[in-house]
């Protein structure tokens, strides 16, 4: 399982290749977006992995992608235990998503991030990868919405208009398709992802909780 099992973190991933690349700054902030994607924004995380506890910085770049006909906006990440990488993220038609190279698989894998447009126990079925398999074993996320519009507090302070979305990994190893790991990611209007829960065959893997944001 170790070796087909790319745990994908967000702002944790390197730098993606083969994508039209272009310095276009990106759209101006508004505070009907739950995933602000312009340039200069920036996210602060405390990131805890294994009881450890390091800081994750966020910053939009104003440079853009091409993948798929879909316009991604490019944000760099930054931390004292992973290092500098870069990754993509989508916001539009409703949905928000995340797109990078995993830095231990070397695949690149998309993971959604929610959609404001539907009700909560909308799911929707995507592949995380472009050919729906990771290291030749067949793979989806199922991506579901568990809560909408709630207030959360994280970190002490308190967000509102919140929703709640979580992706269920699963690989098909030859009896059918079987949960490997859960992101639980909660995005708030006007500011982006507030928390990022990921748990690994049960059990909790990584929490990324924001302690400070500036959207442009």
């Amino acid at each position: 399982m170790k070796k087909i099992l790319p745990i994908l973190i967000l702002g944790g991933a390197m730098l993606i290749a083969g994508c039209s690349k272009k310095n276009n700054p990106g759209p101006s902030a508004s505070a009907d977006s739950y995933l602000p994607v312009s340039s200069g924004s920036t996210w602060t995380y405390n990131d805890v992995v294994g009881g450890s506890t390091s800081q994750l910085t966020i910053t939009m770049t104003g440079g853009t992608s091409v993948i798929g006909g879909k316009t991604y906006y490019a944000g760099t990440s930054a931390s004292s235990t992973k290092g500098t990488s870069t990754g993509y993220f989508y916001a539009g038609n409703h949905f928000y998503s995340f797109r990078a190279t995993s830095a231990t698989a070397g695949i690149t894998i998309e993971l959604q991030m929610g959609n404001d447009e539907q009700n909560v126990g909308y799911s929707w079925t995507t592949t995380p990868t472009d050919n729906g398999t990771v290291n030749g074993v067949p793979a989806k996320m199922v991506n579901t919405i568990k809560e909408k519009g709630i207030t959360k507090v994280v970190n002490g302070k308190t967000f509102n208009n919140v929703i709640h979305t979580q992706v269920d990994l699963q690989y098909d190893l030859g009896t059918g398709y079987q949960s490997v790991a859960t992101y639980d990611i909660y995005l708030a209007k006007g500011v982006g992802m507030i928390e990022n829960d990921t748990s690994v065959s049960g059990s909790p893997y990584e929490i990324e909780t924001i302690t400070g944001y500036t959207v442009k």
